[in-house]
């Protein structure tokens, strides 16, 4: 019978070169169909494979993955390739066949790079990331690998909150915006290049002269006896920061973010996406984004057009992207300025208390028939707890204004499980709802046409680095149970939508989101292991509720503090504090001497 093992082993090959061919051919349709790819020889250069860990779909759709590609490859000495996790045909075949995972430019393997870099901007793509690393060949966990592997290392918002699941994973994080760090990392690796230093030796160096540079690895976790935290240490005298300082880009000097390659197979297939701020002053206790980006900064009106010269010829639609657009401080000289160019204007965020009349034109002129608005909570009180100072009136307004100048749909968004959430504030939800239909009949009456109301309702998830680090998850069934009553009261009424997230999806962001180092054992079981995440949560020697259902001691140490983001811990707890007694608080100023949070003291 042996002559079953070269029959096996040429089938072995025969399937390999098969589903190898049937990757690139994917990979070549995409890149025949987009416009500002980079291409470049591999010669005497570093190779960095820049990798999303979801779909092309969604990656190609991520202003941040697009303007990192662009970054890395301005470099005349740097190679930067994309990787993305593969498409839903292709993965069973690689999961048989790990070590094929291609990057798309030149359709190499991942092992060929010095450099694997993932950018990570949802905590619901960690697994993406650790199955990622099985799918490519190399060892998952980085005490695994070896000088011949390439280096590791993660960057993006869901990093910079909390990093520590994926600690066992990756070799560093890059703890910081893009802009200020990545330059000191390519050089520092231009200038060990070539020397045959051990893994840990390697990442010791990087950790010391990178700032921000984190590598899990050389920091040691301490647990008490209920299995809290004790102290989060180096693990050796090796001149290491306890903690790793968040580095923050310095806009008046860099770029705008802005689209590189333009595809249409994605989400914004013929619209040039640009960044025109970063970080939002409302001070909003959920959002993290408005804490870690702090301070708020704002690329000029000039520096936006000038970066759009010549694009919109080629590309009329544009998109201005920020947490908050309309609290631009000249976004209404940008838009008219846009306008007179021959640009048709989108938002990826408006405020319902800040739609001016150049915005509103924009609006108008682009044709759009969609737009969303976030008043978050039904009631005021809710929304006072959250800090969403948005009233009743100016929701209504800002209805009014949409639907007077042809927008047909609306979007509202909504979160349930907020803290000290009621059911007089799911009723509001309704209520709210049921007014914003009326308004839209109000205005709609005698057109040809009536638009629909969706709501997005969304499962709250408490943040790192906010003032609701400290409250617990709602929980899986209170969450349906309290949708499912929303459902309810609204399925009668006449073109109004209701779609909700899956609760348990959250549970598993929650745990991500608040988990220490321990919680990469789940990761492993689902994303190695091949198990089911209710099935990870059986096998795993951890109660996954004692990160996502418990409230948190005021003292008591977070995984994520072993990054310094500026922000005082105090200011935090006593916006905690604040909520729970329903007060809002002002934004920030917009001259940037507040001495509140401390991100902006001397």
């Amino acid at each position: 019978m042996g002559f079953l093992s070269p029959l096996y082993k040429w089938c072995a090959e025969r399937l390999n070169q098969v589903m190898s061919w049937r990757l690139k051919q994917r990979q070549k349709n995409w890149l025949a169909q987009e416009k500002g790819t980079i291409v470049k020889d591999w010669g005497g250069k570093l190779c960095v494979a820049l990798a999303f860990p979801n779909r092309y779909v969604v990656g190609m759709s991520n202003l941040g993955f697009q303007s990192v590609y662009g970054l890395l490859n301005e470099h005349a000495n740097i190679v930067c390739e994309r990787v993305f996790y593969p498409e839903t045909e292709d993965l069973k075949e690689l999961q048989l066949n790990p070590g094929h995972l291609l990057s798309v430019e030149s359709q190499r393997p991942i092992q060929d790079f010095h450099l694997l870099a993932f950018s990570i901007p949802f905590e619901n793509d960690y697994a993406h990331v650790v199955e990622m690393l099985c799918l490519a060949g190399i060892p998952p966990q980085g005490r695994k690998r070896g000088v011949s592997h390439p280096l590791v290392v993660a960057g993006g918002v869901a990093v910079f909150l909390n990093p520590e699941p994926l600690a066992d994973f990756l070799d560093g994080m890059l703890i910081g915006e893009a802009e200020a760090i990545v330059p000191d990392l390519l050089q520092c690796l231009h200038t060990h290049t070539g020397e045959r230093r051990a893994r840990q030796d390697l990442l010791a160096v990087l950790a010391r002269e990178v700032k921000g540079f984190y590598a899990p690895s050389l920091y040691q976790v301490s647990y008490r006896a209920d299995g809290t935290i004790n102290r989060v240490e180096p693990s050796s005298d090796n001149d290491l920061p306890e903690r790793i300082v968040y580095r923050r880009g310095d806009l008046t000097r860099s770029s705008p973010c802005r689209s590189v390659i333009l595809t249409p197979n994605t989400e914004f297939s013929s619209v040039h996406l640009i960044e025109i701020g970063r970080g939002c002053g409302r001070g909003c206790r959920f959002c993290a984004a408005g804490f870690v980006y702090r301070p708020v900064r704002y690329h000029s009106a000039e520096k936006l057009v000038a970066a759009l010269n010549g694009k919109i010829v080629d590309t009329p639609r544009v998109g201005l992207v920020s947490a908050a657009v309309s609290d631009h401080p000249e976004i209404s000289l940008l838009c008219q300025d846009l306008m007179d160019r021959g640009a048709t204007l989108s938002f990826s965020s408006l405020r319902a208390d800040a739609i001016d009349p150049r915005v509103r034109a924009a609006l108008e002129s682009g044709g759009r028939q969609a737009v969303a608005i976030a008043p978050e909570a039904g009631s005021e009180r809710l929304r006072r707890v959250i800090n969403k100072n948005l009233s009743l009136e100016e929701i209504y307004a800002a209805v009014e204004t949409l639907t007077g100048i042809g927008i047909l749909h609306l979007k509202l968004y909504f979160m349930i499980g907020l803290p000290t959430e009621n059911l007089d504030d799911l009723q509001a939800i309704v209520d709210l709802a049921k007014g914003i239909k009326h308004h839209v009949l109000k205005i709609s009456r005698g057109k040809q046409r009536i638009g629909s109301i969706t709501l997005s309702i969304h499962s709250f998830v408490p943040k790192a680095f906010t003032p609701f680090q400290w409250v617990p998850f709602c929980g899986v069934q209170e969450l349906k149970k309290r949708g499912k009553w929303i459902q309810r009261e609204l399925q009668k009424l006449p073109n109004v939508r209701v779609h909700f997230d899956l609760p348990k999806w959250a549970y598993v962001q929650a745990l991500l989101a608040r988990g220490d180092r321990r919680a990469g054992a789940f990761l492993e079981k689902t994303a190695v292991g091949g198990l089911s995440w209710s099935q990870a949560m059986k096998a795993v020697p951890f109660n996954p509720d004692f990160w996502v259902m418990r409230e948190r001691e005021h003292d008591e140490v977070f995984p994520w503090e072993i990054i310094d983001h500026g922000i005082r811990r105090d200011f935090l707890w006593e916006e905690y504090q604040r909520a729970l007694q329903e007060k809002s608080t002002r934004p920030c100023p917009a001259d940037g001497k507040c001495r509140r949070c401390g991100v902006c003291e001397p």
